[in-house]
């Protein structure tokens, strides 16, 4: 029952107390975890008066050991603990059967799973130790999961059909097969997704499949068969070997991309670069057919970005229309990436041929185009922010 206004004031002070007694106890004692069993333990303490709200938001600060002392000794934050606690799942090797064992036995910490990261353990355990069925008897009981990393190498997928969860993110390196596919259209709910598996000869996903799927990173043959038909705006693209980083196979890529319902607006390539020619006359098939692009990326496994490399993106830049923001990231900053002065002059040069650029990043260093002071760092812009809003207090005191 929601209190009556004369109580309010009184309440509002006791809420008040709560916090800053929680803070005071805090700076006395390092253990954040004692001080909220202490306060827990004190019938005249208001820390449980407090909505489950404020309490989830006090002892999400801590860390899962400290949690995990409070789930032992206090029953009356057991549900909130739990809600914390089992919220966001990411167990190491070494506690994923545990924990997978404890959601089976325990369905109301199954309930409260929203996000879950499975690592590989087919290689430590054996398939026949039922670690698979474990894993899938997990699954089948967290209706609430939204968001999925599943790094499983293998045809597993039927292990997983008809799990109760509609998810929105899943990141997976299953093998794509017929059983993958179903599982996929049951997934009906899907916005983004990271497909890392092998794709199976003569398995095809049904077009009523993944019907809100906005953000896809997959392979190019894993692409051709997501992209046409499907509201697609964004894609990452896998060319993890150097002889994919061609002209014909990205011609053939981004007119793959045509086919999606929506107009693609982001494109970002994760690729191993070892040729500047074959790189630079891949990249201008891009604007060629995708001119509209917002925003591209493109990360290199390894090696730097060369000087020739950066001084020869002219045609590629000048061949958007609507281009915003643009980055080229690398393992290592070596050479004109450790020059930022250089950095500077590139990111001018690029918006004299794409005038609607704004943003250009570079390993350690992000740029934003300002229109009075030209390009800057964030934190550049950040003091700039800082200085005027202190100059309009100024102004107004004044």
């Amino acid at each position: 029952m929601a209190p009556l206004a004369s109580e309010a004031p009184a309440l509002a002070e006791s809420y008040s107390y709560a916090l800053m007694y929680l803070a005071n106890e805090v700076r006395e004692d390092p253990s954040t975890a004692a001080c909220v069993l202490r306060a827990a333990s004190r019938s005249t303490f208001p820390l449980l008066r407090l909505p489950p709200e404020i309490i989830y938001e006090i002892i999400s600060f801590l860390s899962p050991s400290e949690l995990a002392r409070i789930l032992a000794l206090s029953r009356r934050l057991k549900a909130i603990v739990e809600r914390v606690l089992y919220r966001d799942l990411e167990p190491n090797t070494t506690r994923l059967i545990p924990c997978l064992k404890t959601i089976v036995a325990y369905p109301s910490v199954a309930l409260v799973t929203r996000r879950l990261s499975i690592c590989d353990l087919t290689s430590r355990y054996d398939m026949l130790s039922g670690y698979l069925s474990l894993l899938g008897r997990a699954l089948h009981s967290m209706p609430a999961l939204t968001d999925l990393t599943l790094l499983l190498h293998g045809p597993h997928a039927k292990y997983f059909l008809g799990c109760p969860f509609r998810l929105r993110s899943l990141s997976t390196t299953l093998a794509w097969d017929d059983d993958f596919a179903r599982w996929m259209e049951e997934q009906s709910e899907l916005s983004s997704v990271m497909f890392g598996g092998a794709l199976i000869k003569n398995a095809i996903l049904p077009p009523r499949a993944l019907p809100g799927i906005s953000q896809i990173s997959a392979t190019p043959l894993i692409l051709s068969s997501l992209v046409p038909g499907r509201p697609v705006r964004g894609v990452e693209i896998c060319l993890l070997q150097p002889e994919y980083m061609n002209d014909d196979i990205m011609r053939i890529i981004t007119q793959i991309l045509l086919f999606s319902t929506k107009p693609i607006s982001s494109i970002q390539i994760i690729a191993h670069i070892e040729s500047t020619t074959e790189t630079l006359k891949a990249l201008n098939t891009i604007p060629e057919n995708i001119p509209k692009l917002d925003s591209f990326a493109l990360h290199v496994g390894h090696g730097p970005f060369t000087d020739e490399f950066l001084q020869n993106l002219d045609t590629f830049m000048s061949g958007f229309e609507y281009l915003r923001s643009i980055t080229f990231m690398s393992r290592s900053i070596e050479g004109p990436l450790s020059d930022h002065a250089a950095l500077v002059n590139l990111a001018t040069g690029w918006h004299k041929l794409c005038p609607t650029l704004e943003c250009v990043s570079f390993p350690g260093l992000s740029l934003v185009r300002n229109i009075r002071y030209g390009w800057v760092t964030l934190e550049d812009l950040e003091c700039m922010l800082r200085d005027r809003n202190a100059l309009a207090r100024w102004m107004t005191r004044s």
